[in-house]
Formats: C-alpha cells, sequence, structure tokens
C-alpha cells in the first residue's frame, strides 16, 4: 500500500471482526513504531501487547471501578454529570475489551534541552514550561504511536488510540506488576492501543481543511 494511501485510511477504529493477530505482524508493527524519532535519541517508549482476553477483561474492569469511584464523588456535586461520566467509560472506553490486542504504551521521563540549563540559574518556571506544556518527551511517543498505527494499516488492520483511561493508570500498572506483566523501573503508562480488523462502515470525522491548519511564509 502506498504512504498516502495509507495516511488517508487512518481513522479511529473502535469495532473489530473476530479473530487474532500473527505475532509476527505484532512484532512488525512494534518495530515500526520503534524506528521514530525521538529527542537525543532517547527512544522513551515501551509496547506492552496483550492479546490474552482475561487480562483485557480484568484492565477494563480496573478502568470501571476506579471510574465508579470518581462518579460516586461526582454525584454528590452532580448526578447528572457522574452519570454522564458512567456512560462515557462505557461507549467511548472499555470497546478496547472486544479488540483482538491492547496494546498498552508506556514511557519514561525525558528532559529537553535546556531544562538542566535552567535548573542551574534557577528556572523553575521556564522548567515547568519546558516539561508540562511543551512536553517533547510526549512528542516522542505521539511519532512512535503514529508509526504504530500506520504500519498496522499497512498490515490490514486499524486501531484506535485512547487516552481515555488514563485517569485509572496507575490501577493499571498496578495490576500489570501483579500479574509478572511488566514492571520495568521508571516507566509509566502513557495511553492504550486497541488494535485489530475493522468492521466496515465506521463512520470518521471530518479534518479541518488546509488552510485552517497551514500558515505558509515564502
Amino acid at each position: 500500500m502506498e504512504l498516502q494511501e495509507i495516511i488517508e485510511k487512518r481513522q479511529s477504529i473502535r469495532q473489530y471482526e473476530k479473530g487474532g493477530i500473527p505475532k509476527e505482524h505484532l512484532f512488525e508493527i512494534v518495530r515500526a513504531a520503534g524506528l521514530a524519532p525521538s529527542g537525543k535519541n532517547i527512544q522513551n517508549w515501551h509496547f506492552v501487547v496483550i492479546q490474552n482476553e482475561e487480562l483485557k477483561e480484568k484492565i477494563g474492569q480496573v478502568i470501571l471501578d476506579k471510574n465508579e469511584s470518581i462518579c460516586l464523588e461526582m454525584d454528590k456535586v452532580d448526578k447528572k454529570r457522574g452519570d454522564a461520566f458512567r456512560k462515557f467509560v462505557r461507549n467511548f472506553t472499555l470497546f478496547f475489551i472486544d479488540a483482538p490486542v491492547l496494546t498498552i504504551v508506556f514511557t519514561i521521563d525525558y528532559f529537553p534541552t535546556g531544562y538542566y540549563e535552567y535548573k542551574l540559574i534557577g528556572g523553575d518556571r521556564h522548567m515547568q514550561d519546558l516539561v508540562i506544556r511543551r512536553n517533547p518527551g510526549m512528542q516522542n511517543l505521539g511519532a512512535a504511536i503514529e508509526n504504530f498505527t500506520l504500519k498496522a494499516i499497512d498490515l490490514g488492520y486499524g486501531s484506535c488510540v485512547l487516552t481515555s483511561g488514563n485517569y485509572a493508570a496507575a490501577e493499571i500498572e498496578q495490576l500489570l506488576r501483579k500479574e509478572a506483566v511488566f514492571s520495568k523501573e521508571d516507566y509509566f503508562m502513557a495511553s492504550m492501543i486497541a488494535l485489530g480488523i475493522p468492521r466496515s462502515g465506521q463512520p470518521s470525522p471530518k479534518k479541518k481543511p488546509l488552510e485552517q491548519i497551514l500558515t505558509y511564509v515564502e
């Protein structure tokens, strides 16, 4: 498949056909992700690829439990918003349980050029701006995840990147440690990716036209 065709075909897929994905294809996808650029070549990513149905169910339950604990507190302030959050998790997060593959994307902190220099001269505000607002570490990760999604399309699959369960990230990390799946020091969960053969007919939202996203200076 040509690159432009792959780019045009990319969309967030939330419904999947039954059936697993060959291990060899999963390795190809992650290898493509690992070829992404990163600041100082830090390669601040690790992909935990899960086809185990029981583990996916457990991850889903962890998110559901954390969602409910938040919603119970929300109910005290605004029951309508609490119920809306309950509905959201079921419609826009837990679909990953039915995907053939769930990938948990882990990362580590990345301190870019300028961080330690500002630290030396007491530039705390600038340090926060570099790491939190501009967050080059997550920019690195975004490049790797994009490679992941595009290679998946090249092999005939579809995916959806999720950060909607990140409020349960600590609990998911704890589960993976408990299950002896992943406990690499200093790494933390950044996102999840659902992956599988896409069902046909799924709508894709329109993208902004070029004139809204481009400033050209000749």
